[in-house]
């Protein structure tokens, strides 16, 4: 199979983001960048203008490869499962899918959790307007889907909910290090369970909003 040109602009990328994960920008210099990726250092400015745009760059590509998009797509087509209790719980169950598959899978660099960690402790007004960009859109959908599960649930509520969502993920993300630290604890690549993680999550989630549990999720969790 024919591999993908790799552009000089995506290895500069890429090599930034796993520095920048670990070292944060102020531990990470251009030339180490340029180093890991293989350029020489005017690239950097040639491609980005600065190491500070460079991390901007990496932060954006970060935020648009992870997105979720299942619950603008449930809402564009509403009249097919609003208010039919079952279809309700099973486009809750297809949401906390994507986002299993986008953040525990492996399907993306694992270095892409640890931006995540350093946007949230050293935030900038510039990264809040990306996040207002690319996540909050998605957050505002997702928030709509809840409030569509369970008709008269407020936006308080609903932000709750969404707050106990998202948070039980990161946990997930940001605390498997230590997590792994307790004898016998799984692993995030455990396809069993990420399985788990899935099921019992969507069923936080449904039985929290009050709707009936699918058969496929009403078995036992069964442990590798």
């Amino acid at each position: 199979m024919e591999q993908p040109v790799v552009t000089t602009k995506d290895a500069l990328l890429h090599a930034a983001g796993a520095l920048f994960a670990v070292h944060g920008i102020e531990g990470t210099s251009i030339r180490a960048i340029a180093k890991e990726s293989g350029a020489n250092i005017a690239a950097v400015n040639y491609h980005f203008g600065s190491k500070e745009n460079l991390y901007l760059a990496v932060i954006r590509h970060v935020l648009e490869k992870t997105r979720c998009h299942r619950s603008e797509e449930l809402l564009k087509h509403r009249r097919d499962w609003e208010g039919k209790p079952l279809l309700c719980s099973e486009a809750v169950y297809r949401i906390v899918e994507e986002y299993i598959q986008q953040f525990f899978t492996g399907i993306h660099p694992r270095w892409y959790g640890r931006i995540f960690m350093r946007i949230f402790l050293q935030p900038t007004p510039i990264l809040w307007e990306i996040i207002n960009e690319l996540v909050m859109p998605n957050f505002d959908s997702l928030r709509e889907v809840l409030q569509c599960c369970r008709p008269g649930m407020g936006k308080e509520e609903a932000d709750l909910w969404l707050d106990s969502f998202i948070g039980e993920l990161m946990h997930y993300v940001f605390a498997e290090d230590f997590l792994l630290i307790i004898p016998g604890h799984r692993k995030l690549s455990d396809a069993g369970y990420q399985k788990d993680i899935l099921r019992h999550v969507a069923k936080m989630l449904i039985r929290g909003l009050e709707l009936p549990v699918p058969v496929f999720l009403q078995e036992d969790i069964v442990h590798a």
